[in-house]
């Protein structure tokens, strides 16, 4: 049966736990306790030193999961306890029983009935076991067996004691009456005394390597090599398993573990044959396991469940793999697809651009072939500009006369409010004061007035001519002209005012 790790412990904890000493006082337990019960035997745990550390780990020869007394339930804790009392009182009742033979294996065995506390009690199947038993917790007492148990243990072993002595007493009796009934009962004394002898020599050599022409050091060497060989495959193999997980690739990594998985089976088989045959080799002289035999019986048999653990984790690292490339493909194909749509956007945004600049340039070049008239020709020299919709009025004597156009939304734009529904009168020449008819500024003979809407709107236009301030003293009438420029079209308007009829009105519409 495969040993089970109860608890792994540091010497810090207990007093006086001396590491050193641990195997050969189990030894000696176990040495001593021969003829006890299977329950009385298996309630100590085996420590087995950590290599590397003063660390100890406490293994069980039972089977089953371990469960810390301290945290069971209360009936099952008791049943439990109450096993752990009768062991515990076995005991004692065996350190009484060699009280008289040997006082030092009695005290040893009182020692050795005692625990640190119930955290260091395991339950496996209904059995408890001890780990660090014979110790205390640091700067506590070591707790032991119930002190009415302990008691009639002392009890019960004096009265052995007792009995033994009134035997002992009641034999040398017997035998001072036999020597004078014959030589027949002197026969059985010689025979009762060789067997005693019998008796006392396999007590004092029971310890001792049996056949003792064998030689157990040369035994023992030998193994510990095989073992340090066995040790070091262990390693190397756990390495090439830890290993496993830098292969986890996609293709052909994948195809690579596969094929290294039953090598690495392999060898776990016949690494763990050849720890198989050197434990026949310690059953065959009856000699107890190695503690580097034992560690490698638990040690190597979880290899195959590590190796499929560690081929699961691949093929989820795998996965993971082609999961990213499959996504990084994906987003590496919707920006190709954006950077396409964005060159196709932009060679569309360049042709509109080119076809818009080449009309600009075809309209400007139809504007500079046109013939420049009269009204173009005023317009310009006034600063004027010409927009989509242009309304131009044009007269020939000082007089001042007032361009109104009244838009389709019934906005007015004249000389105190020259913007309205997106167009502006731009020159208003020959303006007079209202209340005394002087000139604002420079008066001329060809003046101009000018509107003009960069973006029209749609619509019916009124345009009204008004004679604000006469600038000659006549009755005459003042004819004018008026030029409506809709991009390439053109429409003229006529008419005059005077004194008498100082308002004209045109209607136009646009486009």
């Amino acid at each position: 049966m495969a040993l089970i790790r109860l608890l792994r412990t540091n010497p810090s904890r207990y007093q006086s736990l001396d590491t050193t000493q641990l195997k050969a006082r189990f030894v000696r337990l176990q040495s001593l306790l021969s003829n006890a019960s299977p329950a009385t035997k298996s309630v100590f745990a085996e420590p087995a030193p950590v290599q590397g550390s003063d660390n100890i780990d406490w293994l069980a020869h039972l089977g089953g999961q371990p469960q810390p007394l301290s945290k069971m339930p209360q009936a099952d804790a008791a049943a439990a306890r109450s096993k752990l009392n009768a062991a515990l009182n076995d005991v004692l009742r065996i350190a009484n029983e060699r009280a008289g033979a040997s006082p030092d294996d009695a005290a040893f065995l009182r020692s050795i009935a005692a625990y640190p506390s119930d955290d260091d009690i395991f339950v496996l199947n209904g059995q408890p076991v001890i780990a660090a038993w014979g110790h205390g917790l640091a700067g506590k007492q070591p707790m032991g067996p119930s002190p009415a148990a302990a008691a009639a243990s002392d009890v019960a072993g004096a009265a052995v004691l007792a009995s033994g002595a009134a035997h002992a007493a009641g034999d040398g009796t017997e035998a001072a009456q036999a020597s004078g009934r014959g030589w027949g009962r002197r026969f059985l004394l010689l025979f009762l005394l060789l067997l005693a002898l019998a008796l006392l020599a396999w007590w004092y050599y029971r310890d001792f390597n049996w056949p003792p022409w064998f030689d157990y050091a040369a035994f023992h060497e030998a193994a510990g090599l095989s073992e340090q060989e066995l040790i070091a495959l262990a390693d190397v193999l756990e390495e090439d398993i830890e290993a496993l997980r830098q292969k986890c690739t996609p293709q052909p990594g994948v195809a690579v573990l596969k094929g290294e998985e039953s090598s690495l089976r392999d060898r776990v088989a016949s690494l763990q044959s050849k720890v198989a045959a050197q434990g026949s080799l310690y059953d065959q002289h009856q000699i107890p396991y190695s503690q580097e035999l034992r560690a490698l019986q638990s040690r190597v048999p979880p290899f195959n469940e590590r190796i499929s653990a560690m081929l699961r984790e691949c093929d989820a690292i795998v996965e993971d793999l082609e999961r990213k490339r499959a996504e990084d493909l994906r987003r590496k194909q919707e920006e190709e697809r954006l950077r396409h749509e964005e060159a196709l956007e932009r060679e569309r945004q360049e042709k509109l651009a080119r076809e818009a600049e080449e009309k600009r340039k075809a309209e400007q070049a139809k504007k500079q072939e046109r013939k420049q008239d009269e009204f173009d020709k005023r317009r310009t020299a006034a600063g004027g500009e010409e927009g989509e919709l242009t309304v131009t009025l044009l007269w020939n004597t000082i007089d001042d006369l007032d361009l109104h156009v009244t838009c389709p939304d019934t906005a007015h734009i004249y000389y105190l409010s020259r913007s309205g529904c997106g167009g502006m009168l731009d020159v208003d020449q020959n303006a007079r004061y209202g209340y005394n008819g002087l000139p604002m500024g420079r008066v001329t003979r060809e003046p101009v007035e000018n509107v003009f809407w960069p973006s029209a709107r749609n619509g019916k236009y009124r345009i009204k001519v008004d004679l604000y301030k006469e600038g000659t003293r006549t009755r005459a009438a003042r004819p004018f002209k008026i030029k409506v420029q809709k991009g390439e079209d053109v429409q003229y308007f006529e008419g005059e005012v005077s004194s008498g009829n100082r308002d004209a009105y045109f209607d136009f519409s646009y486009p």
